[in-house]
């Protein structure tokens, strides 16, 4: 009787109102918009906060709300002043900073963590100010443990924006140590992060010993199980994790309050023998022994703190308000650090939590005749309804947020966690208890291995996935936009008349069809013109050669680690109406040309790889290899002589030649001659003197051209004098990154275009170069990211 009474009112719509959500939503606002507003004061927003306390009514109460949000930010951020904005990156600072994050090992020439720096002096100028940074530390050695609070002296940048059509934000700060001796420790972990931290190590010791003991090559199911229990996502192939982001899955292998609740959930099901409120001790337990194994990690306590809520709320047989807990945590939590409004981790754990609880419920019973129509497999089709609406609430919610962010709208991940949610703790409980066994006995854990790995075998589906543009439809919106998508979509599922359905509905197809491209007027003239687009994307290439709808792409950029292609090359190729390749072009192996390649083929359909063939007895170099195994795609090998038409561009293969004497590497680059409308261009990969005086001693008509893409960036021994002479182009873009460590473009190549007085556009300068190829041989120059 009690456990029915107890559920029948969780099941109930919430009695009253949660007067705290607009405020919330309101202060975190004012907070996340303090930043913009430079023309406010202090006295300004102290008048608007008494002003609105004045009407007495919620209207008057949200202006409050508003108004001290910014008033927190202001004091505890110092704004309107940038305390980071003077920091001059080609000089060493010294930081206080807390490491915050786990350690991890990088390339085997040291460690990163994440930290959180709490002051920089530079040039006896002190700047008290909190942000999070990552810290790399060189070495071998074991770094500070989690927790410790360092002082240390090093380099603090941050990536520029990519200026792009469709831009990408500047990246996030990196503090760089050259010694370990510039670093010391200056405060012992707390007592809560020593135990966390002794805890963790001796799981991963029992991990490496089963590891050891096993004597096999990589595991999938141990670096499942890492991720599940230590929060430790390193070692998943690439190709799963790209695979689970394009479905929608991501947040599964991302420690958050999915995985609390699943441990909740297991404790709860364990204890359910239990009487009254001994039941829940366990699930508490669990909760708290789960938090020290990953770490008392800032969106884990978050988490932690709700689920322990909600279960003291149940032993006390009281339904939990979850709206208002919410709403006291957002404001806690952004009274104590105002720059987390504008975190977007903070921002999809919140926004997501709030879909859960206030979209979900309502989505359930707004479908609730469905199950109540049938009389067999009622209580399964209960389970389903509820299964989906808050899939779908939570997804609803996080659209502002995840749409500018990532530019993919996974639709059917509603459906995919259906399946995919439940599997996940299925293989939690099993990793759990694996782990417990590698701490009895590592060689009986290592026969189990295997297990493990057939258990995470079905989170490499979604990497097989076709990519057919529905499963994720690849986005360019903005944050309004976003906004209006998630309130077209719920008016949609929430309206309970059908004009109203039908109004919603049209309102979200006129704002999502012209963010596909489908509703588009154009003006009644001529064909659009061929463009060629040399993209932003730091130090590496991208270029895209477009006619209408068909399009190519040469080169990708890339990162040495990381998902540059959903994260930089996808947003680019969006702003340019791109949305399908008929191919794309790796002119090397080098990760930073053909990384955002292997990146971009898990969002768009690509029809062909072309690569350059290679030289007689010698394998494919370096990232192509993984290109080559993109699946459902056609890979030609070329070589000087091959020739392909994409629209009206013609392309020529004009180097390498079929000569086994030429080493695999930037000699052997694909160099392609590419005319339209009477104009050429050379894009040259990363050749160097030897290729360069092959080609004007071979190929001296064909590299006559308009356009000359600058080799190697720009380095000291590309763009020869006599190289030059004959190519004689009007143009020159150099592809780099801005403070690139290699200096490109180097001085003299610089000194030899301006020397034949070639005019010269950087991307480290101007951003993306977009180049117009009109009728008889002229062109267009357009700048569209000007720096």
């Amino acid at each position: 009787m009690e456990n029915r009474t107890v559920a029948s009112t969780l099941d109930s719509p919430p009695a009253s109102p949660a007067p705290l959500a607009l405020p919330a939503f309101a202060f975190v606002l004012g907070a996340g918009l303090a930043s913009f507003a430079a023309q406010l004061s202090l006295p300004l927003l102290a008048i608007l906060a008494a002003l609105g306390a004045a009407l007495r009514r919620r209207e008057g109460f949200v202006i409050t709300s508003l108004a001290l949000g910014a008033l927190v930010a202001w004091v505890r951020l110092g704004l309107p002043a940038n305390p980071l904005a003077s920091i001059d990156v080609e000089r060493p600072v010294e930081v206080i900073a807390q490491v915050v994050g786990h350690w991890s090992a990088e390339d085997q020439e040291g460690w990163t963590s994440a930290i959180e720096v709490l002051r920089v002096v530079q040039a006896d100028r002190v700047r008290s100010t909190r942000f999070a940074a990552r810290l790399f530390v060189p070495g071998a050695e074991p770094p500070p443990p989690f927790g410790s609070t360092i002082r240390a002296q090093g380099y603090l940048r941050r990536s520029a924006p990519y200026a792009n059509r469709l831009g990408t934000p500047q990246g996030p700060w990196r503090f760089s140590l050259e010694s370990r001796l510039l670093l010391t420790i200056e405060r012992e972990p707390r007592r809560l992060a020593r135990i966390s931290a002794a805890v963790r190590g001796g799981v991963d010791r029992a991990y490496a010993a089963a590891k050891a003991a096993r004597k096999g090559g990589e595991s999938t199911g141990l670096a499942m199980a890492r991720a599940l229990v230590l929060g430790d996502a390193s070692d998943i192939p690439d190709p799963w994790k790209r695979g689970l982001r394009r479905t929608g899955l991501a947040h599964l292998w991302s420690v958050s309050g999915l995985h609390l609740a699943m441990v909740a959930g297991l404790a709860l099901l364990v204890s359910s023998r239990l009487r009254g409120g001994l039941r829940y001790l366990p699930t508490l337990a669990a909760i708290g022994g789960y938090l020290l194994l990953v770490g008392p990690l800032p969106p884990l306590v978050r988490a932690a703190a709700m689920a322990a809520f909600a279960v003291l709320a149940l032993s006390a047989e009281r339904p939990p308000a979850p709206l208002n807990a919410l709403a006291l945590v957002v404001i806690a939590l952004v009274a104590h650090r105002p720059e987390l409004a504008r975190d977007l981790s903070f921002q999809l754990t919140a926004s997501a939590t709030a879909g859960l609880v206030v979209l979900a419920p309502r989505i359930e019973r707004r479908w609730a005749s469905i199950s109540e129509r049938c009389s067999r497999g009622r209580l399964v089709l209960q389970s389903l309804v509820r299964a989906v609406a808050a899939s779908l609430g939570a997804e609803i919610a996080t659209l502002p947020f995840t749409l500018p962010a990532f530019h993919l709208w996974t639709v059917a991940a509603p459906l995919w966690n259906l399946i995919a949610i439940p599997w996940t703790a299925i293989v939690l409980a099993a990793s759990l208890a694996w782990s417990a066994l590698a701490l009895v006995s590592p060689p009986l854990a290592a026969r189990a291995i295997p297990g493990l790995d057939l258990l995470a075998a079905p989170f490499a589906w979604p990497a097989k996935l076709p990519v057919d543009g529905w499963t994720s439809i690849p986005l360019a919106v903005g944050t309004l936009e976003a906004v209006a998508l998630a309130i077209g979509l719920g008016g949609v599922l929430l309206a309970t008349r059908w004009r109203w359905r039908l109004a919603a509905l049209g309102f979200f197809l006129l704002v999502l069809l012209p963010s596909l491209g489908v509703l588009r007027v154009e003006r009644p003239t001529a064909p659009q013109d061929p463009e060629m687009t040399v993209f932003d994307v730091g130090q590496g290439d991208s270029i895209l050669l477009r006619d209408g709808r068909r399009a190519v792409l040469v080169d990708g950029g890339g990162w040495r680690s990381g998902d540059f292609g959903g994260r930089v090359l996808l947003p680019a190729l969006l702003g340019e109406g791109v949305r399908r390749l008929d191919a794309v072009i790796s002119t090397h192996g080098d990760r930073d040309h053909c990384g955002g390649l292997v990146d971009i083929a898990s969002y768009l359909p690509i029809r062909e790889v072309w690569l350059a063939r290679s030289a007689e007895g010698s394998a494919i170099a370096g990232c192509t290899t993984d290109l080559t195994a993109t699946p459902g795609v056609r890979v030609r090998s070329l070589a000087a002589g091959a020739r392909a038409h994409v629209g009206r561009w013609r392309l020529r293969v004009l180097w390498p030649p079929l000569d086994s004497s030429i080493p695999e590497g930037n000699e052997r680059s694909l160099v392609v001659r590419a005319e339209v409308n009477g104009g050429s261009a050379l894009l040259t990969g990363d050749i160097g003197e030897r290729a360069e005086i092959g080609l004007f001693v071979e190929q001296e008509e064909a590299i006559d051209v308009d356009v000359l893409k600058v080799a190697h960036h720009g380095s000291r021994g590309s763009s020869l004098g006599l190289f030059l002479d004959v190519a004689k182009p009007r143009f020159a873009v150099v592809s780099a990154g801005l403070g690139n460590p290699y200096g490109h473009p180097a001085p003299e190549a610089l000194a030899r275009l301006r020397e034949r007085a070639i005019g010269l556009l950087r991307t480290d300068r101007h951003g993306a170069v977009h180049l117009r190829f009109r009728p008889r041989g002229q062109i267009a120059i357009e700048l569209p990211g000007e720096k």
